[in-house]
């Protein structure tokens, strides 16, 4: 090929990345602006502290990549940007009384990722997480980050279509499949407003699902609800997703926004080889649980201690193969009542 093309190509790419990092840099601002135009409590400076803190942490996976030396100027730009609202959070705080600090951090929401193999039990158990979190008067939102239907069932909503609406999205030359979340939206407006309201009063969204041969729906959402989930900073909430089977969506890092993380592991040895492959992805600043499902009698696999124990439930079994949420078709299983004691775990003061 010409060299004079090569270039151009090259040059080419380099723009684009460039407008695609001032476009994020520029949502970025402007959820941390919108949530310090609200600061007046210290629930939400706890909020923008976290979040900033959230970006940072993406900000260097980015200084990683080998484009890098492309858009150094930018980036740390944006670091020093996002450093100085860190900055400004925590004088705020330290001059809060401890025992308002502790006050608030009670209703500071969590921000849950759920990863696994396929058939180790991660939908159920995120959905019922979330239902058994909004029992307890928490603001809940969920999201089903995998293409095939599976979270609205175990959620209590059926077959229900929760995904993203086109009224939401913009096309973008930089963005993945050519689709993103509107520039001209907050995510807290879209979860407001464009999410489905659930069984105890979770909001649910997820990406559009492959039900048939036409694919454009669930293209045209994943960049959006990655986006979402990743300025949603609001602080009273509880933000859980329940990510697709198998390493591809953590390699992608469509867990950005999460600050622990759930690998749940079945008693197949398959099961504990794909949680080995996920834990390294995790990334720097997260916790990472091991959940051991449907075990029996069987041991833990070498190397993977569990946190959280959920014993095999046929009940909850067949309240999978019916399409039923388990928390309503056998609320008092084994398999529930672990569940139940996980989240009473979460939620209690530290």
């Amino acid at each position: 090929m010409d060299e004079a093309v090569v270039e151009a190509q090259r040059e080419a790419r380099r723009k684009r990345r460039e407008a695609a990092v001032i476009e994020s840099h520029a949502r970025q601002i402007a959820v941390l602006d919108d949530m310090g135009e609200r600061a007046a409590a210290l629930l939400m400076w706890l909020g923008v502290h976290r979040q900033a803190r959230s970006y940072l942490r993406h900000l260097a996976t980015m200084q990683q990549s080998p484009w890098y030396a492309e858009v150094a100027g930018l980036l740390d730009a944006h670091e020093a940007a996002l450093r100085e609202r860190v900055r400004e959070a925590e004088a705020r705080l330290d001059a809060v009384d401890p025992e308002e600090a502790v006050d608030a951090t009670a209703g500071f929401g969590h921000r849950l990722a759920f990863f696994g193999k396929g058939g180790a039990g991660k939908t159920v158990i995120s959905s019922t997480v979330a239902r058994l979190l909004a029992r307890r008067g928490r603001k809940v939102l969920a999201a089903d980050m995998d293409r095939s239907p599976g979270l609205t069932h175990s959620i209590g909503l059926g077959g229900a279509d929760v995904a993203l609406p086109l009224e939401v999205l913009e096309q973008s030359d930089t963005a993945s499949y050519g689709w993103q979340l509107s520039g001209r939206l907050l995510p807290r407006e879209v979860v407001a407003r464009h999410t489905v309201a659930g069984p105890d009063g979770v909001r649910v969204t997820s990406f559009g699902k492959i039900v048939t041969v036409d694919k454009e729906s669930a293209k045209q959402t994943m960049a959006a609800l990655i986006q979402l989930l990743f300025g949603f900073g609001e602080p009273d909430w509880d933000v859980i997703a329940d990510l697709e089977a198998g390493p591809t969506c953590p390699f992608e890092r469509y867990h950005a926004f999460a600050e622990d993380v759930f690998v749940v592991v079945g008693p197949a040895w398959r099961s504990a080889m794909t949680a080995r492959r996920l834990l390294p992805m995790v990334g720097e600043g997260r916790t990472s649980t091991i959940v051991a499902n449907r075990f029996g009698d069987e041991p833990d696999h070498p190397g993977l201690a569990p946190r959280i124990r959920i014993p095999f439930d046929p009940d909850v079994a067949q309240a999978e193969r019916e399409g039923l949420s388990p928390l309503d078709a056998c609320p008092d299983s084994p398999a529930i009542r672990a569940i139940t004691h996980a989240v009473d775990e979460l939620v209690a003061p530290s």
